[in-house]
């Protein structure tokens, strides 16, 4: 289990959940409505709330939280229809901390906001059965207003984070709709009791765990919806394409190759025996801001391997201490505070550099994150909100890196369960 040094008031979880707070809300649901586009591919449009401030450093706990947590299958609902494709909005929210999407659960269906995570597996969701003190204002599913929900009274779910945090609820049989494409029989987790610092997250209505082959956290053991939805899909895999302070899409049973640049998907594979989407890295080079410095300045490379796992539901880049310590090296002012315990530089700042990663079995291609999706957020006015806190922070020793969305926004990445790798391309990105 990670070290946890942040001051628990400010710990926030990224266990997100959306209310139905008025009016932004309402038009929010109605202008992401998924779109099916047949043929086995689901498409979802991921989009960004402008009028919220991160809390980095809140950000940064829950990343530590989630990851010092140990990641704890068979009715299958298979829809009559196989091979379809589709995609789905996901919106950015909370200054690009999270990407929601719509989701419907239960006949009628009922619309959600669900956060698509790969750093997990399982499909919880607040409920009428969550204490009402947890609820607040968010929407939640109805299993009593659902024509095909059925309550499996002999299972139960818990999910606990490293912070302390916690969830825990009961287990529901029920129809799952995604951009159009209907999972019969999917198992919802419902929430009966959620930890403050997961319930303090107002948007965000449940999780949808996207995990390449973790188990549930159900007792006993039932098989999670991602398995459930891959035999209706036309090829089994996901794609994910997020965006600096844009909205992005996820896309299922299909990969869109108008969404890169070029024409080649870059492929790494998983490691052996992976439950999340773990794979290598193999190097990575911080460019330089100075003008005038010489391309072999701009070339060196810090070759290794280290572990990395691709996690939607992650924010930041999580990397080990030396790697940090390089990058921000060439970030004038930046300097490791003691006190907070991350990396900061004065908001000021606008040349950071780019950071650049190799994969393991790609040798023409590296991904590459711009300097300002580095710039992540200001400290909070408590500390100094002239001084912003990097996008890039220490794993706190873990065993791997993570490479949140500020990664994932700067590639089209590709979550090829069937292959068992992932893949990421070059594209267009938001200025």
């Amino acid at each position: 289990m990670a070290a946890f040094f942040l001051p628990l008031v400010l710990l926030s979880s990224q266990v997100h959940a959306m209310p139905s707070v008025g009016r932004a809300v309402a038009d929010y649901v109605e202008a992401n409505r998924a779109r099916h586009t047949g043929d086995g591919i689901i498409s979802i449009d991921v989009a960004r709330n402008p009028n919220y401030s991160p809390n980095g450093l809140a950000e940064y706990s829950r990343a530590l939280a989630k990851w010092g947590a140990d990641a704890h299958g068979p009715l299958a609902g298979i829809a009559a229809n196989k091979g379809q494709v589709g995609a789905l909005d996901a919106t950015p929210f909370n200054g690009d901390r999270e990407y929601l999407s719509p989701v419907e659960f239960g006949t009628p269906p009922q619309r959600l906001i669900m956060d698509l995570d790969t750093g997990s597996a399982d499909v919880w969701v607040y409920s009428t059965e969550t204490e009402p003190s947890d609820v607040g204002s968010r929407a939640i599913y109805h299993p009593g207003n659902s024509v095909t929900a059925e309550k499996i009274n002999s299972s139960t779910w818990h999910i606990e984070y490293g912070d302390g945090s916690a969830a825990y609820g009961n287990v529901w049989r029920d129809t799952i709709t995604i951009a159009g494409v209907s999972i019969f029989n999917a198992t919802i987790e419902t929430a009966v009791e959620v930890s403050r610092s997961i319930v303090d997250d107002p948007y965000m209505c449940g999780v949808f765990g996207l995990g390449f082959s973790l188990p549930s956290q159900i007792t006993p053991p039932r098989p999670t919806v991602l398995s459930n939805m891959l035999p209706l899909l036309n090829s089994n895999l996901f794609t994910a394409d997020l965006k600096y302070q844009s909205n992005g899409t996820y896309t299922f049973g299909h990969i869109d190759s108008a969404l890169y640049t070029g024409d080649t998907v870059y492929y790494t594979p998983l490691l052996d025996n992976a439950q999340y989407w773990e794979f290598n890295f193999t190097g990575f080079n911080v460019a330089s801001t100075t003008a005038g410095a010489s391309q072999d300045e701009n070339s060196i490379w810090f070759l290794n391997e280290w572990k990395a796992i691709a996690d939607t539901g992650t924010t930041l880049i999580l990397v080990d201490d030396d790697i940090v310590a390089k990058y921000y090296s060439r970030v004038p002012s930046a300097h490791y505070n003691d006190s907070i315990a991350v990396w900061t530089f004065p908001c000021a700042t606008t040349d950071l550099p780019d950071f650049n990663i190799g994969f393991a079995g790609v040798h023409d291609w590296s991904a590459r994150v711009p300097g300002k999706f580095v710039n992540y957020t200001a400290l909070p006015d408590s500390y100094d909100n002239s001084t912003c806190m990097g996008g890039i922070q220490s794993n706190d020793g873990l065993p791997f890196a993570i490479l949140g969305d500020i990664f994932l926004k700067a590639v089209f990445a590709v979550f090829d369960v069937g292959g068992k790798r992932i893949g990421f391309a070059p594209k267009a990105l938001v200025a």
